[in-house]
């Protein structure tokens, strides 16, 4: 029950919290247990969580001897070290996360608990003065402080697992993934005449392999995995060459290009070179007209660096997406889609794995487009990249 004293005399907000902790946390738990789904399956004791830590940091925050300067630089989220801040808002963010909680649901318990501390308040014997109003601010800054932390901790908790969860679906698929490769080559192999429908098993194997590798790679990125490189030398025109075979078993005999001139010798990662030649030759395949062929040029002129060039013809990038076409989760516009192409589901990560792959061999690779002269990705490698190892996983 809330505490109430025969005389009527002045309390501050953070004593008379402290002097109520079990009546405030009581409504915390009677409100939590109505955001279900999650909370459903959740005892008092998990509906409870931190709320009596955090109820204790907020008061803690609140009696800091704060100069207006500093009660200035709280309130817009600025010179607080990241040590500084709140522990118990953050375990309570993940405990809610891994519970099943939607944002909006946390959000809303600290938006009761804001409401359900003023109106216990309001209804105690509290003598009004002066010194409430800076306390409302006081106690309205450190609610908002709290709710701040957890919002943060509760969004890196979701994004790690989504990623984590795509990572390892990703990673599964690989398995299955093969072995319809391999069947399906097996087959033609035995049965030439099966041509008719295995093409398009094979052409639909390529696209799930190429947003499998896609897909990847994002999660790592996002999970802060560096891109690991193992390279070794390669004469990179016999190596593109196998890659544009590759390519061709699914692209219904559109005419591929390839010309070299120089010396095309050097280190590289091939598992991470094949990906950015077919990322760029099935966009190619995709955007380019039909009706004109695609090249693949590699020029070797130079003693330190070599060049990657895919050229297509076709509707050009807009000047307007161009500057962005190398960000994650960017697609063509619908009129640039094509149907039934190598590559046609995508999830707009092709050219921003393509970049992050090239920028990991030390290189670097620009867009360019234009009606008269058609679209092209040039890449520079420097002709020596180096390793990098994999970070061990915990």
């Amino acid at each position: 029950m809330l505490r109430r004293c025969s005389k009527i005399w002045p309390m501050r907000l953070s004593r008379f919290i402290s002097e109520n902790l079990e009546p405030i946390v009581e409504e915390w738990v009677l409100f939590a247990a109505t955001r279900v789904p999650a909370a459903a399956s959740m005892d008092d004791y998990d509906l409870r969580d931190h709320a009596l830590q955090i109820l204790g940091e907020i008061i803690e925050n609140m009696d800091l001897d704060e100069s207006a300067a500093q009660q200035k630089d709280k309130s817009q989220g600025v010179g607080q070290p990241p040590e500084a801040g709140m522990a118990a808002p953050r375990a309570h963010a993940l405990q809610r996360a891994r519970k099943g909680f939607q944002v909006i649901q946390m959000v809303a318990e600290f938006r009761a608990l804001r409401a359900t501390v003023l109106r216990l308040w309001a209804e105690s014997t509290h003598a009004v003065t002066a010194s409430d109003i800076s306390d409302v601010t006081r106690f309205n800054e450190a609610v908002d402080q709290a709710l701040a932390e957890s919002l943060l901790h509760f969004v890196t908790e979701v994004d790690r697992a989504s990623h984590l969860f795509m990572a390892v679906l990703g990673h599964d698929i690989r398995g299955p993934l093969s072995a319809i490769i391999l069947g399906t080559h097996a087959e033609l192999r035995r049965r030439p005449e099966s041509s008719r429908w295995a093409a398009p098993v094979l052409r639909s194997a390529a696209q799930i392999k190429a947003l499998t590798n896609d897909l990847l790679e994002f999660t790592r990125r996002r999970l802060g995995i560096p891109l690991p490189l193992s390279t070794e030398a390669l004469d990179l025109e016999v190596f593109t060459r196998q890659v544009l075979e590759e390519v061709a078993e699914s692209s219904r005999k559109r005419q591929v290009n390839l010309e070299v001139v120089g010396d095309a010798n050097g280190s590289w990662d091939p598992s991470r070179l094949h990906q950015v030649i077919s990322n760029l030759v099935f966009n190619a395949l995709k955007y380019g007209d039909p009706e004109r062929p695609i090249t693949v040029s590699i020029n070797g002129e130079e003693a330190e660096s070599v060049r990657i060039c895919v050229h297509n013809f076709g509707n050009p990038i807009s000047s307007e997406q161009l500057p962005m076409v190398f960000d994650s989760l960017v697609r063509g516009t619908a009129s640039q889609e094509a149907e039934d192409q190598p590559g046609g589901a995508n999830l707009g990560l092709g050219l921003h794995i393509t970049r992050e792959i090239v920028a990991a061999h030390g290189g670097k690779i620009e867009a360019t487009s234009a009606q008269d002269v058609g679209t092209k990705f040039d890449i520079t490698l420097p002709r020596k990249a180096e390793s990098r190892a994999p970070v061990p996983q915990a």
